[in-house]
Parts: structure tokens; sequence; C-alpha cells
């Protein structure tokens, strides 16, 4: 009868230690140039602890810098203090923070926010020996037609993209369409940027 309570204690331990993990999540993982409304890049800890970290000090998001070939940290939280240093200074941006997870929004991401992005962990084991664990995964740029073409299905069916007051038209008692229109100069591979126009036609 021990033996078997013995065995359940370990198998809850294994259990509990395969749901805990440092993770790193990217929302997309695909962006494509005036499509995408925002990159959000989380660094988290789930459960509050990783395997082989006894304690957990810090918490570091980085990015890959393709022309040093090494990475830029971004932002680190201190996991006892829970400070918060910022490393790079983004134009446009939201970082929030917590109990062992750090998120930053990019709005209107580039095709310079493609990059690899990094989560690394630093504490010690049950001995003090330091540890620093990682988790990376990147974030590519696509520049083809498919998503700018979907994107404008989407505005057509939206109505709120264009409308028109009824009282600006009460004398006429005519069936009215919304026509949309695109213009480029050019569209091939690359899109250039595109110029939607929304049209008021009476009949």
């Amino acid at each position: 009868m021990a033996r078997l309570f013995l065995l359940f204690i370990l198998c809850v331990f294994v259990v509990s230690l395969a749901g805990s993990e440092l993770v790193i999540d990217v929302q997309p993982n695909v962006i494509s140039p005036e499509i995408t409304p925002q990159l959000v890049i989380n660094c988290s800890i789930t459960n509050n602890e990783v395997q082989q970290l006894d304690l957990i000090k810090s918490l570091t998001l980085s990015r890959y810098n393709e022309t040093i070939r090494e990475f830029d940290d971004l932002i680190a939280l201190d996991s006892l203090t829970l400070n918060l240093k910022q490393f790079v200074r983004f134009k446009y941006s939201q970082i929030s923070f917590g109990n062992l997870y750090i998120t930053l929004t990019l709005p209107n991401p580039t095709q310079f926010d493609a990059r690899i992005y990094k989560c690394n962990a630093t504490g010690a084991n049950s001995d003090g020996t330091n540890i620093s664990l990682f988790a990376k995964k990147a974030v590519e740029y696509e520049t083809n037609s498919t998503a700018l073409i979907e994107e404008i299905r989407r505005i057509k069916k939206d109505e709120n993209y264009c409308s028109f007051k009824k009282d600006d038209l009460a004398d006429i008692k005519q069936r009215s369409r919304v026509y949309f229109s695109g213009s480029s100069d050019i569209i091939k591979e690359r899109i250039e940027p595109l110029t939607l126009k929304c049209t008021f036609q009476v009949k």
C-alpha cells in the first residue's frame, strides 16, 4: 500500500513538471503589409515553474539581429522584484507584464518585425548552479496577393466602412448601391501600396 502511494506521488510530480515550461508565442506568425493590424509576442512560464530551475531570477525577451547575427535584448523582467527594463524603445508599442510573463504588442508590423524572437529564463537549480533556458519562434513576412484579396472581400461585406444617412437622400426613392474599387501601379509578387475607393451610386 505504501508503495502504491509513493508511485501515485511520483506520477503527480511528473505530471506537474510536464505542464510547466518556458513558452514563447507569436500571433500571428505570418505578417503582411497593410493587412496585419498587430503583432503580439508573449514570453511566459506556465504554472510559474520550469524544469531544472528551482529559482527563477529573470525573464528576457529578445529579437534576432541579422546584421550582427546575435539576439538583441528587448525587455527584461526581474522575477523577484517585478522590475521591468526596456532596452529598445519602439515608436509605437504596448508592453504588459506580470508574474513570469512579458507581452509585447507591435501595431501595424512591418518587414523589419519579421524576425526570430527568443524567450530566455535564468535561474538556479537546487545545487545553486546558474542555469539559462530559452525558447524561440520565428515571425515570417508574406507579400503575396492572397491576403490582400481576402481583406478586400472582408471590407466589401462590412457595411460600416462605407455608409450614408437616409436623411441625406430623403427625396430620392431609387435603389442605391455601394461600390469598392482598388487601384495600384504594380500588383505582382510584391504588392505596392493599394488605394481603396468607396463610392456611392444612385440608380
